[in-house]
């Protein structure tokens, strides 16, 4: 059975930012995510932007919703999921749950989260977890790129920083690049 991958904002942002973005696709299909992290990532529920200069990254998540790979999941009209870590933001609590929902709904889950703070909460929860760092890994498994070198490097020349230097050299090892 394949996963239901959920998705957080930043690890999308951060893929988008280096025009990666549409790796999940073939890896992941389809990627689900909360209104909450929709509005995060500037593309809102409305795909209404005519006329409008995009930043690359919001343009690349607005085309994979308009593909439907990249869908938007209201939850189910329940309370937010209140975290018990004061660091989860928004968009990672409603993430988090969403997974709880369809993981006690009987779906395997799977929740795309590079935030401490996130990762702490679903790890808690017993929510399985991947990192942008490991969707880059599968990627490469899977011959859809070349090198996982470049493209972390690109990350952190964006400002992602989620990324710690142990995990760049750990995931370098693993794909036999460092």
């Amino acid at each position: 059975m394949q996963h239901l991958l959920i998705a957080d904002a930043g690890p999308l942002i951060a893929l988008s930012r280096i025009q990666c973005l549409a790796l999940l696709q073939p890896v992941f299909r389809p990627v689900t995510i909360t209104t909450v992290v929709a509005r995060e990532l500037g593309c809102g529920v409305s795909l209404e932007v005519e006329g409008q200069a995009l930043p690359a990254a919001t343009a690349a998540l607005i085309q994979a919703l308009e593909d439907g790979w990249l869908t938007i999941s209201a939850a189910d009209g329940s309370a937010p999921y209140p975290p018990l870590n004061p660091g989860v933001d928004a968009a990672e609590a409603s993430a988090i749950g969403l997974a709880l929902q369809r993981q006690a709904a009987g779906d395997e889950v799977l929740l795309l989260i590079d935030g401490r703070c996130g990762r702490a909460e679903a790890r808690h929860r017993r929510l399985a977890i991947i990192g942008t760092a490991a969707v880059l890994v599968l990627a490469k498994e899977q011959r859809l790129i070349e090198a996982c070198a470049p493209l972390l490097s690109a990350l952190r020349e964006e400002g992602y920083y989620v990324l710690s230097d142990g995990l760049i050299q750990a995931v370098l090892s693993q794909v036999a690049e460092g």
